[in-house]
């Protein structure tokens, strides 16, 4: 329950406790006991690209504006492919470098840092592309500096280079993930700003000359050095931390060359990296006939824009289907929309309900993608065609790795190509589920044009330029830890990276197989492995992230024999201590030594960030002042005011409804088993359902009352934590109301609730009751939820 708790200590209060009044758009205020604003002033980006590679260095400034010590929690997204390798925190002159730790060690570490005073900060990763900051014993007035370092390749297709760093997590659909708290950032209030500015800096050493440069997003100046150098930085100072920075710049294909770095230490061995260029590929053949699904995100993030753009990039690809194929169009949401039964052929009449079947879709609820993918994998295959998946989405869910399982398990001899619609998509999930489909994957922004990615999805599926590829590496070196295990079909002009290690240096040989145009390919490289030559340092730290990524994904997926889970857990550790980088289960921490908070006591803000450019706070579920306004509510609202059950379309405000588990239900008569215009199902695996007063008060008396009942224990479960209304003694909490008059203050009064501050614009109460009060007070219709002042 960290939602609500934020957004208040955003809110800022007058120093006489009065309530706030007039607030403007653009403008950050609230209430707050003690005048908290928001303490993440900016973030700078600088990155050196040179080659295929690129380090970059992040620096999150926070400052403390308050008359009372806080601890700030920033929930922030970094690249999927970022290797993670340093973490240090700057006191004024002071710097302390981070340690990489195990998880649970760096946070007994920081815990104990943050209780006895000292300055200390804590980086996790929650998914490979979220990562959470916590900077502890922030005192007033000071600046603290976080500096995050990483390194990564750039995406290269056919002359084209990208670099691309990710601005805001987007709000996630929470019914599934197992972790709804960790990832699911607090949202600004519409018509709002963070006040949190970004500067960015990309310098660029193409090694052959630059002929275009395109920014996708976001407005730029570039500085060109040579013909092959050029420093590329956002324009505005100003500019909103909304979404994606994409940038692109173009050199001669012919000048791109294939590249081998290797690095060697005599403790650990050698590393090494492959970057081979595609063979150019004889005049493709058109592969036989296909059959196609589309599978379309229709969910509540889609509304507006979202939706527009992928509907028009579907009636665009529905138009490359060739008079021999199949298909079929599977809309989803918290439930599945089909078309038809099965695929039908590509003949007018078809064509032309699917058109007008797909003009019609529109978007609401929330984003169960597992659900999608098993039941459009599960349509009976036709073993005379390719079956092709194309998916659209913007990946806003927290359970990508029972997505990823699925995909696995089921996708057999199909191909997975997924569409990113959006300026602020889950590339981590979208990638991912390309790669476990066998296929590739396609970022849209709002502002691209569609017709290129068609074009290029075009190109990609008429036939693969080189399939079934292996890699065999022999001579005098022996190699070992071989990444990716399985390579993936060449669809492009894409290169084929891989990494390993090497225990000696000495000459070796790589002999690529596969087939081409439905004929035998095979090409050897002779490789020198070296024992010491310039360049090359991030190497061994590239092929350890990828090898985390690997064990993680084998682990989460039951991709191995291990019959201890822990075996796994203990692999992927060691291997992320033995390289100093980031993963699920090691964190970095920094401790300032001296005491500056004695006692350490202090005040827990966190950060919220901006909404996702191009998504709706209507389509989440959320007014101008992020209450609900449906049942298909933010996350970040559901999470907060129904533990972690819900998402978009798994939650909310339950206006004339009750929320009942399955074997309640059913007690009382009632046995929904699908989502639909009177109900709405929470979440499958929770076995949750809303109902609505209409079905209740068909029941009888006995089972009426048993309904009023659950229903009293679900909304005071849902207003306030079990963990706050069972404790002892006295509270600070904060009530959050669908209204302030004299009437509901009166009665506050009565009840025994004490009012320290108040905020009528956002109907916010501070105060103090007794804990055995707080069941009472969830009760009252106009309390909407109660949260501890942290």
């Amino acid at each position: 329950m960290v939602l609500l708790a934020a957004l208040v200590t955003l809110l800022t209060a007058q120093a006489n406790g009065a309530p706030l009044q007039n607030i403007e758009p653009g403008s950050l205020v609230g209430a707050g006991k003690d005048g908290l604003i928001l303490p993440l002033q900016g973030t700078s980006v600088n990155a050196d690209v040179s080659g295929f590679g690129a380090r970059v260095t992040v620096v999150q400034t926070f400052k403390n504006p308050s008359t009372t010590p806080i601890e700030a929690v920033y929930t922030f997204p970094l690249p999927a492919d970022a290797a993670v390798d340093r973490m240090r925190m700057k006191i004024g002159n002071r710097i302390i470098d981070g340690q990489i730790k195990r998880r649970e060690e760096a946070r007994a570490i920081y815990n104990a840092a943050k209780n006895a005073g000292q300055a200390a900060a804590l980086l996790d990763q929650e998914r490979p592309n979220i990562f959470t900051q916590s900077v502890a014993n922030i005192l007033p007035g000071s600046t603290v500096q976080i500096e995050i370092s990483y390194v990564q390749l750039l995406k290269y297709e056919s002359g084209e280079f990208e670099f691309t760093f990710p601005m805001v997590v987007g709000p996630r659909f929470l019914g599934n993930a197992p972790d709804p708290g960790k990832i699911a950032p607090p949202i600004i209030p519409k018509g709002m700003r963070t006040g949190s500015n970004i500067s960015l800096t990309v310098n660029v050493d193409a090694g052959a000359p630059i002929l275009e440069t395109n920014s996708v997003l976001h407005d730029v100046s570039v500085q060109r050095h040579s013909p092959s150098a050029e420093t590329v930085t956002l324009r505005k100072k100003d500019e909103i931390p909304n979404r994606d920075f994409i940038l692109h710049y173009r050199v001669a294909t012919n000048s791109v060359q294939s590249a081998f770095l290797a690095k060697y230490d005599p403790v650990k061995g050698g590393h090494f990296s492959l970057v081979l260029l595609p063979p150019k590929a004889p005049t493709r053949q058109q592969i036989a006939d296909r059959e196609v699904i589309f599978v379309i995100d229709q969910t509540g993030s889609q509304t507006g824009f979202p939706i527009a753009k992928s509907i028009e990039l579907t009636l665009k690809l529905m138009k490359t289907l060739r008079s021999g194929d199949t298909f079929n169009i599977i809309g989803f949401t918290t439930g599945v929309n089909p078309l038809w039964k099965h695929s039908m052929p590509n003949t007018p009449e078809n064509l032309a309900e699917a058109a007008k079947f797909v003009q019609g879709l529109t978007a609401g609820g929330g984003t169960d993608i597992r659900q999608a993918m098993v039941f459009a994998y599960s349509q009976p295959p036709d073993p005379n065609r390719l079956r092709l998946f194309i998916f659209n989405s913007d990946g806003y869910v927290g359970d990508e790795a029972n997505i990823l399982d699925e995909i696995r398990k089921r996708h057999g001899n199909s191909r997975l190509f997924t569409f990113g619609i959006g300026n602020s998509v889950n590339r981590y999930l979208i990638d991912a589920m390309s790669e476990e489909g066998r296929g590739d994957s396609e970022i849209v922004t709002l502002a691209s044009k569609s017709d290129d990615a068609v074009e290029r999805f075009v190109e990609r599926t008429q036939s693969p330029i080189l399939v079934d590829v292996k890699a065999k590496f022999d001579g005098g070196v022996e190699v070992s830890d071989i990444l990716p295990a399985q390579i993936p079909d060449v669809f492009s002009d894409k290169p084929i990276v891989i990494y390993g290690r090497y225990a000696t240096p000495g000459r070796g040989r790589l002999t690529l197989t596969g087939t081409m145009s439905g004929q035998p390919w095979s090409q050897t490289i002779d490789l020198v492995f070296p024992s010491d030559r310039p360049g090359g340092e991030s190497i061994p730290t590239l092929w350890a992230r990828r090898m985390v990524d690997k064990l993680e994904r084998d682990y989460a997926l039951g991709a191995t024999s291990a019959t201890n889970p822990q075996e796994g857990q203990n692999k992927i550790t060691d291997l992320a201590l033995e390289y100093g980088i980031m993963s699920q289960y090691t964190s970095f921490v920094a401790v300032e030594q001296r005491v500056i908070n004695i006692g350490g006591k202090q005040r827990t803000v966190h950060v919220p960030v901006e909404m996702a450019d191009g998504v709706s706070y209507e389509g989440v579920g959320l007014d101008s002042r992020n209450r609900f306004t449906s049942m298909s509510a933010s996350p970040m609202i559901v999470s907060s005011l129904s533990g972690g059950q819900g998402g978009f379309g798994g939650g909310g405000a339950l206006n004339g409804g009750t929320g009942l588990t399955r074997p309640a239900a059913k007690s009382l008569g009632l046995d929904y088993k699908a989502a639909g215009p009177g109900y709405l199902e929470f979440n499958p695996e929770t076995n949750t359902f809303y109902v609505p007063d209409s079905e209740i008060a068909k029941l009888k008396d006995e089972a009426r009352a048993k309904a009023i009942e659950e229903r009293r224990k679900f909304l005071i479960d849902r207003k306030v934590d079990k963990a706050l209304r069972n404790g002892n003694g006295e509270k600070e909490v904060e009530l959050w109301l669908t209204a302030i008059d004299d009437t509901i203050l009166a009665r506050l009064k009565e009840l025994g609730f004490k009012v320290d501050v108040q905020d009528k614009s956002m109907k916010i109460l501070f105060g103090r009751c007794d804990a055995k009060l707080l069941t009472e007070l969830a009760q009252l219709d106009h309390v909407r939820s109660i949260e501890p002042i942290r």
